[in-house]
């Protein structure tokens, strides 16, 4: 019994948490989810090595196929976008790994994908149907997009965007630039 507490009350226990294991399991299956959805991993079936794609386009025309790389450009293409991606490899869950390269291809895309997002260097992946080659890449026309991260250098290494500033200007914007809160640079 509580010390100061009536005779006649019960103790009373208390409920347990199970909110908090919950939270935390949502999280790590988050954390879990390809890039690419299951539907599309099951229509594009087994995978064909990109260097075999890339050298026989016109006999996988109209095959779905999932690629990803990191982002070498955008630009604006009839409805949409034109997407540029430099190959990497995929991992299990179709998240690009390592830094060799296994060539360029194209990605066309009915939606407009921001350059100011996939800037130079940002990781993606998509499930694509061959359309065959463009300028000696291969072209995908894509069914799905996924935006994986920005570039490492972007994030951290130039916190103000260098499209901002002339190159002239580099030594003020980028570290180790003065700061008074951190405590010197290069003064």
């Amino acid at each position: 019994m509580v010390r100061g507490a009536h005779p006649d009350c019960k103790e009373m226990k208390m409920p347990r948490s199970w909110s908090l294991p919950l939270i935390f399991g949502l999280i790590l299956m988050v954390g879990c989810v390809p890039a690419i959805d299951t539907r599309l991993q099951q229509e594009a079936g087994s995978q064909v090595s990109f260097a075999e794609l890339s050298a026989h386009p016109e006999q996988y025309k109209g095959r779905l196929t999932i690629l990803g790389g990191e982002v070498m450009g955008v630009t604006p293409w009839k409805q949409g976008s034109l997407l540029m991606v430099d190959q990497r490899q995929l991992d299990n869950r179709f998240f690009p790994v390592g830094t060799a390269s296994g060539g360029t291809f194209l990605v066309e895309s009915d939606e407009w994908l921001t350059s100011t997002k996939y800037l130079p260097k940002s990781k993606v992946v998509m499930a694509g149907v061959v359309l065959g080659q463009k300028d000696g890449w291969l072209l995908l026309k894509a069914r799905q997009v996924t935006f994986l991260e920005p570039p490492f250098w972007e994030k951290y290494y130039y916190p103000v965007p260098r499209e901002w500033y002339p190159p002239e200007l580099e030594h003020w914007y980028t570290p180790p630039y003065f700061d008074i809160y951190r405590g010197g640079g290069r003064f």
